[in-house]
């Protein structure tokens, strides 16, 4: 199926064609009254020849006819000899029809059936009749039609052959014009194209022109529902993670007492599923909070900092709380540096989020690898590969793969939202680059 047309290639294509119409059709008008006047001039030309040629082969034809001159053609009276290839010829008929004198491309036969006064049509002929003041003899002046259709074809040339150079040249008038004139509503497209979640600013409707001024205050109407339905999610979220947090920490405490308290007694392994169940939510409470900071744009920052300092803190803390300081290993070299556009908060979220997954999801047989790049930070794990219909997936909100690991579905969740604000990527990759298996998460900001 082929592509619609873009509103100004169609506004350009209809104004061409339209233009290119009325040129023909006002084009058509003009031969049609050009012939008119055409057919109108040589007429008068073939009456004025008539009457000025009636009284000089008069004088001839009287002058021969006193002196009895024979002719060539045996007594009859001689013919007045002209060029070859005539348009215009004549002959001159006494009053009984009997042909006397011709010019010499005129046909011996009669040009027309009579020989009334005035215009006639006949044999492709145009003709026109003048008698003498006494009646007594008739002078017929005819032109070929053809040479009439060929000056009409010449004039008609000259009308059509300039559409060849105008049409182009208007279609390139047209699109320079539709282009100014739709700009103010390419960049009211592009004005509402950027806005999204981190962006719902307003249009500024004052500044466009009248006829786009109520789409963009629908618009700005639109935004601002859309920003109150975001702020009440977002607000419901970070508080809703926010106040857990200290009852589900207060029962977790309360709970890993209990287990304490009751020692090797058969109660003790409810207590430890209920103790999984409070890390679980508390884990889920902090993950909302870290997507409800993230869905409020605070990733983009407008000066490059370099992330190295925290990437090898974040690195020695996911270790640490992983009880294992060799289970996270940096490649790395002591000056090593990485300048990028993005909070420093904001990156230590996406960033922890990646040793997390890695950790909870990789295989605990080999260390999980943390290596730099000019403007990228990629964590690798080993592992079994993940098919590639379900990769691209695992980077939306409460996915997860195949796993029998803990987890939210989050953690992608959060750093692809955090690296859309800065303009990079999360970009996924299993197997992992240089190895038949393994998981590798990549963080690339902009060059």
């Amino acid at each position: 199926m082929s592509k619609r047309l873009s509103l100004t290639a169609r506004l350009v294509l209809t104004l061409t064609l339209g233009a290119a119409l009325l040129w023909i059709v006002a084009a058509a008008v003009s031969i049609g009254i050009l012939r008119s006047e055409i057919d109108a001039a040589f007429d008068k030309g073939l009456q004025e020849t008539a009457q000025r040629l009636l009284p000089l082969a008069m004088h001839g034809l009287r002058e021969a006819m006193h002196d009895n001159r024979p002719d060539d053609d045996g007594g009859e009276i001689p013919l007045l000899r002209e060029g070859a290839g005539e348009y215009i010829v004549y002959q001159i008929r006494d009053r009984a029809g009997a042909l006397l004198l011709r010019s010499h491309d005129a046909p011996t036969g009669q040009l027309t059936e009579t020989i009334e006064p005035g215009f006639a049509t006949a044999q492709n002929l145009r003709v026109y009749t003048e008698g003498t003041g006494d009646g007594e003899f008739v002078i017929q002046v005819a032109e070929d039609l053809e040479h009439r259709q060929k000056s009409l074809l010449e004039s008609a040339t000259a009308l059509f052959l300039p559409l060849a150079l105008l049409v182009p040249l208007s279609a390139l008038g047209i699109g320079l014009a539709v282009r100014r004139g739709l700009a103010p509503l390419h960049a009211l497209s592009q004005e509402v194209s950027i806005r999204g979640a981190t962006n719902l600013a307003p249009l500024a409707p004052a500044e466009l022109p009248p006829d786009l001024r109520p789409i963009a205050e629908a618009t700005d109407q639109l935004i601002a529902r859309l920003r109150g339905a975001l702020e009440a999610e977002r607000a419901f979220a970070a508080n809703s993670a926010h106040e857990l947090r200290t009852p589900i920490a207060a029962a977790l405490a309360q709970t890993q007492r209990l287990i304490a308290e009751l020692g090797s007694r058969p109660e003790t392994l409810r207590a430890r599923q209920v103790e999984e169940a409070l890390k679980r939510v508390g884990e889920l409470s902090e993950k909302l909070l870290q997507l409800a900071r993230a869905d409020a744009g605070m990733a983009a920052s407008a000066t490059r900092v370099d992330l190295v300092p925290a990437v090898r803190l974040l690195c020695r803390d996911s270790a640490s709380r992983a009880g294992n300081d060799g289970r996270i290993v940096l490649e790395a070299a002591p000056d090593e540096s990485l300048l990028a556009p993005i909070d420093i908060d904001a990156f230590g979220i996406a960033f922890r989020n990646l040793l997390d997954n890695a950790l909870a999801h990789g295989s605990r047989d080999e260390p999980v690898r943390v290596a730099l790049g000019e403007n990228w930070v990629a964590v690798t794990n080993g592992g079994r590969t993940v098919d590639p219909a379900t990769l691209e997936g695992l980077k939306q909100r409460f996915v997860r793969g195949e796993t029998t690991s803990s987890g939210s579905g989050l953690g992608l969740a959060i750093a692809e939202t955090i690296m859309a604000q800065t303009g990079g990527e999360v970009r996924l990759s299993s197997p992992a680059p240089g190895r038949p298996d393994g998981f590798e998460a990549r963080l690339v900001f902009p060059a």
